[in-house]
């Protein structure tokens, strides 16, 4: 690739569209966009697709439920832990649907076929993996947050990364969120909920889900637009608007990313396959990148902690 040609593609070709978008898009949006009034099973529902998260799943269900999300598509990648257990309660009760996705690197035909599947019985679908958590700052509860995303078709929310906190054993008795609080800067990234009425139009890319194109039309004529970010600019992968020198603090929502969690969870991650790539992609060199960043503390999804305990009858009064 050439000088000139890498300038276009890496400078100057996200620029127009950042102008393109963020002009022409908007406006369309604003002017012709409507609000999803189908009237659906469930407003908010996660797809998630995982390998032996068994003693994760509770606390990652519990919590989404406590934020605001009704209803859990779980796509169980030839597990081998005991995460039926796990979640039979919440299949009962018609929060989870569990389907069985036996095929090797297919996260994306799982994410597709669950679009495909059930797009008439939720308005939105967030592609998140079993270490993230959906973190509203101020709103009450992630529902609340996206009214004000209602017109669009896809939302992007970025990744707050969190570390080991130092620790070599993760203790299996307390939450995950009550263990790791030390955290990057700044955010990285992030995943993608996608209103339903809407189809994905960069499936065949690695990043689809965290930063997804959605097909629409703008003023009549259809194309690729990326999703808007929480603040308010539709920009394409890599190249985000919005937030200042002091975009966390300028936030209204992140995704906590427990990527590592303590040594000997990532360990155990290092040594088992990967959903996605066929040679895992997690080695020590990437834990101790991503540890030194981690010069940050960031405890807001603590306020969330007590109600998800009373939600689930741990403290009563």
């Amino acid at each position: 690739m050439g000088k000139i040609e890498r300038l276009w593609k890496n400078h100057l070709c996200p620029i127009i569209q950042n102008l393109f978008f963020n002009t022409v898009g908007l406006l369309n949006v604003r002017l012709f966009g409507t609000v999803d009034n189908r009237n659906l099973k469930y407003e908010i529902s996660l797809c998630l697709i995982f390998k032996d998260e068994g003693r994760f799943l509770k606390e990652w269900l519990d919590y989404h439920l406590t934020v605001g999300v009704d209803h859990f598509y779980l796509y169980d990648n030839n597990s081998t832990d005991n995460y039926r257990d796990v979640v039979q309660p919440y299949i009962d009760k018609g929060i989870v649907t569990l389907i069985d996705w036996p095929y090797q690197q297919s996260q994306v035909k799982c994410y597709k076929h669950c679009l495909e599947t059930f797009c008439n019985e939720t308005k939105w679908i967030g592609y998140i993996d079993a270490d993230e958590f959906v973190c509203p700052k101020s709103a009450p509860t992630f529902k609340h947050w996206l009214i004000r995303y209602a017109k669009f078709p896809a939302v992007m929310i970025d990744w707050l990364q969190f570390g080991t906190n130092g620790l070599i054993n993760h203790d299996y008795s307390k939450n995950v969120m009550e263990q790791y609080f030390s955290c990057w800067e700044d955010f990285w990234m992030g995943k993608t909920f996608v209103n339903t009425r809407y189809r994905i139009s960069n499936w065949h890319t690695q990043y689809f889900h965290h930063h997804s194109y959605v097909y629409y039309r703008i003023f009549g004529i259809k194309m690729p637009m990326p999703a808007v970010n929480q603040f308010g600019f539709i920009s394409p992968m890599n190249h985000e608007w919005g937030g200042g020198k002091h975009r966390v603090e300028h936030s209204t929502i992140q995704i906590n990313h427990y990527y590592t969690k303590a040594w000997n969870v990532y360990k155990e991650k290092m040594q088992r396959p990967d959903v996605y790539f066929a040679k895992n992609a997690k080695d020590i060199q990437k834990l101790l990148t991503r540890e030194m960043k981690c010069t940050n503390k960031n405890y807001t999804i603590l306020r969330f902690l007590q109600k998800m305990r009373y939600d689930k009858g741990e403290i009563t009064l």
